[in-house]
């Protein structure tokens, strides 16, 4: 089986929407995307990301999947501020912004059994990803693979291909839990561009399976001048 995951397009975070720019680039991103088979659609409930989902959705004739499990992870750590959405002008520090050549000057934040336990966002980060590594974990059960330790039980073979329109902090994570690399290493140095997509593929053997990478980010259908303006 396969898994598209793909950020959204260009934001406006104040409204939890896509700008101008953004919904050219959900539409671009839709005829991109034609290159590959698609047999269900997961999107995020955020506004940004169920905006870029309904162009394909709609070109491929498809009904969106809805997901709470799917939204940005929080990345506010030692905040005071209960469990909030994330919102302009927080000063709490942000596990998004630590420097990766700060981050990865410690050979321990390459652990993927320790990471929470090596970085101060760690106790925050953790439970939020494990609620998207079970929303996950829930969606692959059902088309016939179940998570045991590193791998994938394969109960029936698939050759479908799911798409999941998230964000960064999403697609990170889950490159984190589905490639065994530490989160704080997947999170500086993958690059992740609005309407971007990864394509991840089974590999499947003895009746286990493992998630291969084929390609990080593809943003050919992005007009070059946008993608320098909005890194």
């Amino acid at each position: 089986m396969q898994l598209l995951l793909i950020r959204h397009g260009d934001p406006h975070y104040p409204t939890d929407s896509l700008t101008d720019l953004g919904h050219t680039e959900a539409r671009r991103l839709s005829l991109a995307l034609d290159a590959f088979p698609i047999d269900e659609v997961y999107t995020s409930t955020m506004g940004r990301a169920a905006q870029t989902a309904a162009y394909t959705s709609e070109r491929r004739g498809l009904n969106p999947i809805p997901c709470d499990w799917l939204r940005e992870l929080d990345g506010r750590y030692g905040s005071s501020i209960p469990p909030q959405e994330w919102t302009l002008g927080d000063p709490s520090p942000s596990a998004y912004e630590l420097p990766a050549v700060d981050l990865l000057a410690r050979a321990e934040l390459y652990s993927y059994e320790r990471w929470e336990h090596e970085v101060p966002y760690g106790p925050w980060m953790r439970p939020q990803c494990d609620a998207l590594y079970a929303g996950c974990d829930a969606v692959l059960e059902g088309e016939g693979y179940r998570r045991y330790g590193l791998r994938y039980a394969v109960r029936v073979p698939s050759q479908r291909t799911l798409a999941f329109f998230c964000h960064g902090g999403v697609i990170a994570a889950l490159l984190s839990r589905l490639l065994y690399i530490a989160l704080p290493v997947a999170l500086p140095l993958f690059q992740h561009d609005t309407t971007g997509f990864s394509l991840l593929r089974t590999v499947e053997e003895g009746g286990h399976s493992v998630f291969r990478m084929v390609f990080l980010n593809s943003v050919a259908h992005k007009d070059l001048a946008a993608i320098v303006k909005h890194p």
